[in-house]
């Protein structure tokens, strides 16, 4: 009798794919909105705008991801005490990173502008989109956790309908807020902020429903316990440290793009998102996987873990052939769906061949990252992002003087193989963990 069979895995794996992929959609069609206005410097601050908050938020991604692994592996267990650990101790986190999120709101932005320095009307913009949507960090936070344990208990519906129909509402709503009631980079900030409020609310019903807690049963000592506190905190230091790299990498990009004039930096937001949407569709892949070798952990199942492992690759083979050939064939559509802006068209067209190889090349360190996750081993983790942050900055450093935009594209690509090839070969030592 097989393990895992196709069934199951993409069972699971499609609603995450088709969920995660609104994620990037919906900056998708924020930044295909701020493209149908007449000047590039409104994609030029949406996408800046983005950055910041990705800057915010994803440092503190392990909310979701390791939420996920530990309620997998409580789910594979059957243990109801690790299930409420496994949503109270980040919730506690969550709401203390928010409240400093919002209470350093103005040194936050300030500090942010500074180091990328674009044009002024362009750092104005980004101000006013950052001011109104600060305000969305405590729901944003909460939904992380939320969301996590909703994946890790394979609560697959609700968590597919929380993703979707908070993006798709930000959709609609940057669209109405632009189009038809004038609002410009305003509208987009405040269609994000209602979509986030909406999220929070669906997250908190969600979690009523489905979590069930015997709250008289919660093991209090255990949330604030020193030596279980720190075991979390050390996966989850790995996680910050992998994302702080990331971080430092789009930082880098968008400056370096600011630096080579505003229609460079509204290119790449242009190809950035197309680039998210393949790497969101993965992240989907990755997700399904975190949760079956978050279950193979917790059931101590070696031949689980091994054939979740396998059937991943697998089936990333067969999307990587997919997603190259689509864009390849459809590259030129794509980019005109995000700006109706000729000079930004033409430019963007300079440098498609590194969306059509991105996939190839960092598919297998984005999949691996969520097997990693499922089984809370996160220090190859950790190693791998910071010696794909050395290699990225020592190319985009020799490369981006001499060839400009295209230098800077080669560096990124070096930085995602290498996260690919480092995690293969950190791959036998999962076992560990059963």
């Amino acid at each position: 009798m097989k393990l895992l069979t196709d069934k199951e895995y993409l069972g699971i794996t499609i609603p995450f794919m088709l969920s995660t992929m609104t994620q990037p959609l919906m900056g998708a069609v924020n930044t295909a909105v701020m493209g149908q206005l007449a000047e590039p410097k409104y994609i030029a601050a949406v996408s800046l705008g983005a950055i910041l908050f990705n800057n915010l938020y994803w440092l503190f991604g392990f909310l979701r991801v390791s939420t996920t692994g530990y309620a997998a592996q409580a789910f594979g267990a059957q243990d109801e005490r690790l299930s409420m650990l496994a949503f109270f101790k980040p919730l506690v986190l969550a709401i203390l990173v928010a409240s400093l999120c919002v209470i350093l709101q103005t040194p936050i932005v300030d500090a942010y502008l500074a180091t990328i320095r674009p044009a002024a009307d362009v750092a104005e913009l980004c101000r006013e989109y950052f001011y109104i949507l600060i305000w969305g960090a405590p729901l944003v936070l909460f939904n992380y956790v939320a969301l996590g344990w909703l994946m890790g208990q394979t609560r697959i519906r609700a968590s597919v309908f929380m993703q979707v129909s908070m993006n798709v509402l930000n959709m609609f709503l940057s669209v109405w807020f632009v189009f038809y009631w004038h609002y410009d980079i305003e509208g987009v900030a405040w269609a994000t902020l209602l979509s986030q409020i909406y999220g929070g609310i669906v997250g908190a019903a969600l979690m009523y429903h489905f979590g069930r807690f015997n709250l008289s049963k919660l093991p209090k000592n255990e949330l604030v316990d020193w030596h279980t506190f720190v075991s979390m905190l050390k996966v989850n230091s790995n996680l910050m440290i992998r994302t702080a790299c990331l971080l430092c990498v789009n930082n880098i990009v968008a400056a370096v793009g600011a630096s080579l004039g505003t229609i460079y930096l509204a290119v790449n937001a242009v190809l950035i998102q197309i680039k998210d949407i393949i790497s969101f569709l993965i992240d989907g892949m990755a997700n399904g996987t975190a949760i079956f070798v978050g279950k193979a952990v917790g059931e101590r199942s070696l031949d689980l873990l091994r054939a979740s492992i396998r059937m991943a690759l697998k089936w990333l083979a067969a999307f990587t052939v997919f997603s190259m050939s689509v864009y390849y064939w459809g590259n030129s559509f794509f980019i005109s769906l995000f700006t109706d802006n000729v000079a930004v068209i033409q430019l963007a067209q300079n440098y498609n061949v590194f969306v059509l190889l991105y996939p190839l090349l960092a598919g297998v360190g984005i999949l691996l990252y969520g097997a990693f996750c499922g089984a809370t081993y996160t220090a190859p983790i950790r190693d791998m992002m910071l010696i794909a942050l050395v290699l990225f900055y020592g190319a985009q450093y020799f490369l981006v003087p001499s060839w400009g935009n295209t230098g800077l594209w080669i560096a990124y690509l070096v930085f995602r193989i290498t996260q690919s090839i480092v995690l293969w070969l950190y791959l036998p030592k999962i076992r560990s963990r059963l």
